[in-house]
């Protein structure tokens, strides 16, 4: 038996139509209708390309400069914190005056950015861009010029590397600032430690509770000038509390060789529980500043007034504040933490 094989006209063809049956789609049911309803709005069309443009010069310019905003806001912020470092938050006789420059060019050119976006509102729109939900929470000092705190913070500087070079007797760590807009209450916190005896960082805890209330600011020249937000601020109490002490001091107290008594139990219990509450009226709130004279002497003023204290910007990340009696300044970062 002769097989036979097809000629190479035939397998020519057949090759063609193999060819043919690869290349060509095949789509479902219904899907060319669709195809053929839609070949009018093709975006290869002019008509649709004329629309695409359109809509991409009506949104676009928007959401880029919006865009570009925003970027350049958070550049100014990231400068300004960076300035702050390496500064001691301030501390006396710490920073240069290079540096000292640096943080006020930083911190001038953030405020400038936000009075250009204000003014570029609409006119005669009154907005409040020191929403209480920013303000709200806890915010870590990074940089002063109040010479109150910054005298404070000579303490917080690290001893230089010299052997048996003494260390400070105290030694300041972080100071934070808390706002309760629901109760309109302002808590000053400044955490404190004593070397050897309580813990490195979060020795002891020294709290000064104020309330506050709205106020017009210095240098606004009308009502409707809301650059700046302006407290007036009136301390209430001081409190020492959350003392912590190290594990040198507590094995002094109750040693480990030894069996701990009654008396070191509750010696070792009154220190982690100790407060103290120190209220701010009649001489004391006098000496702040705050209160009334009076005749009747044991009559008490409650609380000590110690001036305005103005905002100048506040986000979700940076506030900048200060004090109008010392004109010292106040830059803070939201702890997020809390």
């Amino acid at each position: 038996m002769i097989a036979r094989f097809p000629s190479s006209s035939s397998s020519l063809g057949f090759a063609r139509f193999a060819r043919r049956r690869k290349t060509t789609r095949r789509f479902p049911r219904g899907e060319d209708n669709h195809r053929t309803q839609k070949s009018g709005n093709d975006a290869s069309s002019p008509r649709a390309q004329l629309v695409d443009e359109e809509e991409e010069s009506s949104s676009s310019p928007v959401s880029s400069s919006s865009s570009s905003s925003e970027k350049e806001r958070r550049r100014l912020k990231d400068a300004l914190v960076e300035a702050c470092r390496g500064t001691y938050r301030g501390a006396l006789f710490a920073s240069n005056e290079r540096e000292t420059k640096a943080i006020f060019d930083a911190k001038a050119r953030l405020e400038k950015s936000f009075l250009q976006r204000r003014q570029k509102s609409k006119e005669g729109e009154e907005l409040d861009d020191f929403d209480d939900a920013l303000l709200d929470g806890r915010w870590k000092l990074i940089f002063t010029t109040a010479l109150d705190v910054t005298g404070l913070l000579v303490l917080s500087i690290p001893p230089p590397p010299v052997p048996f070079f003494p260390p400070p007797p105290v030694v300041v760590g972080d100071i934070f600032q808390e706002f309760k807009t629901e109760t309109k209450e302002i808590v000053n916190e400044i955490r404190v430690s004593v070397p050897l005896l309580l813990e490195e960082k979060d020795g002891v805890i020294l709290r000064v509770n104020a309330t506050y209330k709205e106020a017009k600011s210095s240098n606004s020249s009308s009502s409707n000038d809301n650059s700046k937000r302006a407290l007036e601020l009136v301390f209430q109490e001081a409190v020492v509390s959350d003392v912590r002490i190290s594990e040198f001091t507590e094995m002094l107290l109750a040693p480990a060789i030894l069996p701990r008594s009654e008396l070191n139990q509750r010696v070792l219990l009154f220190l982690r529980d100790f407060e103290v509450r120190f209220p701010l009226f009649g001489r004391a709130a006098r000496a702040m500043g705050g209160g009334t004279e009076s005749t009747n002497e044991n009559e008490r003023t409650p609380g000590a007034a110690v001036g305005r204290y103005e905002f100048s910007y506040c986000d979700e990340d940076v506030l900048i504040g200060k004090a109008t009696g010392s004109n010292g300044i106040f830059i803070f970062t939201k702890d997020h933490r809390s």
